[in-house]
């Protein structure tokens, strides 16, 4: 299935295409199997996605009790540190909206890395069991170098087995250096995915998710192609410049 790709005119205007297109998807998986697993991820972009989610019409419409909540990626921080995910969502999501805390699940960040990374693969297995092995909704990003998740251009990640659903990233080419990324065959469990994507320096590689030539190792976006799924890549005008 080809991606499909949605260009709107001001990050506003992206922001509340993607919150609209969560709510529906949710809303509808809850419909047909009773649940949804959602994959989340941190950036500049999802914080005012979750302004309109947990604003009306949107939020009566989602069946909040039925979501249970992972993370695409995390870093390496505590759950004080402001470059926390799980902090970011907390605070623009989670608390005021009623997803009851058992079924939230962050990073256990108090780790080391690789624990961490062991005990979030626990986690997934347990909770892909209970879901027909699919991820209901997964939100991405991307950043001006092609990487999204934690899945970083030449990183050995990249290449992980499919029996690995969970990597620990060291030496991050941003800060913080340590993470924790779910892989891309984890990644393309999902049955719906959404890239969220603004600003000129990311029009390169947008580009070259879409039209280029295949080189996952260099554009990591290239990984993510979830059979029999929908991906929707959501860009504002500054993104979609180089698409034609």
């Amino acid at each position: 299935m080809h991606p499909a790709i949605i260009i709107a005119s001001s990050i506003e205007a992206l922001q509340i295409t993607a919150a609209e297109r969560m709510a529906g998807v949710l809303t509808q998986a809850v419909s047909r199997r009773g649940r949804a697993l959602v994959a989340l991820s941190g950036g500049t972009l999802p914080p005012g996605v979750f302004r309109y989610l947990t604003t009306e019409p949107l939020r009566s419409q989602i069946p909040w009790h039925a979501l249970s909540i992972v993370w695409a990626d995390e870093r390496l921080v505590s759950f004080t540190d402001p470059a926390s995910n799980y902090t970011l969502t907390r605070q623009t999501l989670l608390d005021h909206v009623p997803i009851p805390s058992a079924q939230v699940f962050p990073v256990a960040t108090y780790y080391d890395g690789p624990q961490a990374a062991v005990r979030y693969q626990d986690q997934l297995e347990v909770l892909l069991s209970l879901h027909n092995e699919r991820l209901d909704l997964v939100l991405l990003g991307m950043g001006a170098d092609g990487h999204t998740a934690s899945l970083f251009p030449t990183f050995p990640q990249l290449s992980a087995p499919p029996t690995q659903l969970v990597a620990f990233v060291e030496h991050a080419p941003k800060p913080p250096p340590q993470r924790v990324t779910l892989t891309a065959h984890t990644l393309n469990l999902a049955r719906e995915t959404i890239f969220l994507v603004a600003g000129s320096d990311k029009a390169p590689k947008v580009h070259t998710a879409l039209h280029g030539l295949g080189d996952p190792q260099h554009n990591p976006t290239q990984l993510i192609r979830p059979p029999n799924a929908q991906i929707t890549w959501m860009l504002d005008t500054a993104a979609a410049a180089r698409l034609g």
